[in-house]
């Protein structure tokens, strides 16, 4: 696919997937046709003289990105969002939501939580997925509307989806001991404690999430059985430049290579446009030299909920699956 953007007269920089945003504007007097895969999701915003960000008045399609109303998008003749995904979009979950208020000591503060248990299942012991970006994954990406349709068709096994919002994204995140101490102490005995859980624990994140989850299933040491992340951020490492996201010493990989092996499923779903893309690759392969069960998935997009939605379902299926003639739980 190839594509022709026309700058605005007022147009400074072309910002887009392909240059991570903020990392490198091309500047509109270097501006050519972009050849895309046909399969493509692609956004792209226009910046001009003050530095402000601005939507492309030239494109009609529908905004779809969650955070930024400036961001466009084209797509290729290829592309189509994920069945289940664009279904759960007009569907109510059909099961039981619990909203909860955790008192934190960790984090000397309440936390609002979200656990969803699918329809008919509220008194059976169930395996427990933990999202990080609670309110995002449950009302932007949809999860129990996804979940349903799988459970439906009989794609996957029950479980709970346990939702946890952070209240400050990036330092509760970033390397923090103290708030994976909160989730580890307090969060899943406090949903232990409402909901029957079978034991069995799945890690999901995106981004700085899917870091977190990583590290949070990494050092429960058989706590978690599998983690699910998407866009992870592993190029990151604690003694990186404050507001530079786009330099790292990928200090995950490094506790897997040095650290004892740990029996853990790995799904990776990453957009092949990301910065974030050849650190995942590097830790997909290093576990994989482990003999661990690993798998990388990749999509021609960006970083951004659009992608995330659109691997939903092949992350559960792979956390939750059920294989013909396999019986939940095993």
């Amino acid at each position: 696919m190839r594509v022709e953007l026309t700058a605005p007269d007022w147009a400074t920089h072309l910002m887009s997937d392909l240059t991570d945003w903020q990392r490198a504007p091309l500047p509109v007097g270097d501006l050519r046709p972009l050849d895309l895969p046909d399969d493509a999701y692609f956004e792209y915003a226009w910046r001009d003289a003050s530095g402000e960000r601005r939507e492309d008045p030239l494109n009609t399609n529908p905004r779809l990105n969650p955070w930024w109303t400036y961001a466009c998008n084209v797509v290729g003749p290829g592309w189509r969002f994920d069945a289940d995904a664009e279904a759960a979009l007009q569907a109510a979950p059909a099961g039981r939501v619990l909203r909860l208020e955790l008192p934190s000591r960790v984090l000397e503060q309440s936390r609002h939580l979200i656990v969803y248990t699918p329809a008919d299942c509220g008194d059976r012991a169930l395996p427990l997925v933990l999202f990080q970006d609670g309110k995002a994954y449950y009302g932007w990406g949809r999860a129990p509307q996804v979940f349903d349709r799988l459970l439906a068709r009989g794609e996957v096994e029950p479980a709970h989806l346990v939702f946890v919002p952070p209240r400050e994204r990036t330092p509760e995140y970033f390397f923090n001991p103290a708030y994976r101490a909160f989730l580890r102490e307090e969060v899943l005995p406090f949903v232990a404690a409402r909901v029957a859980c079978s034991g069995r624990r799945i890690a999901w994140g995106a981004s700085l999430g899917g870091l977190l989850s990583a590290q949070l299933a990494w050092e429960a040491a058989g706590g978690f059985e599998a983690v699910v992340t998407q866009s992870g951020a592993f190029l990151f490492s604690p003694d990186m430049t404050p507001g530079d996201p786009f330099h790292g010493n990928e200090a995950f990989l490094d506790m897997v290579v040095t650290g004892p092996q740990q029996k853990i499923r790995w799904f990776f779903d990453c957009g092949t446009f990301e910065w974030l893309l050849p650190s995942n690759q590097r830790l997909a392969d290093a576990l994989l030299r482990q003999g661990a069960d690993a798998r990388l998935v990749t999509r021609p997009a960006g970083h951004n909920w659009v992608s995330w939605r659109q691997g939903l379902a092949e992350g559960f299926r792979f956390a939750l699956g059920l294989s013909p003639g396999r019986p939940a739980g095993r």
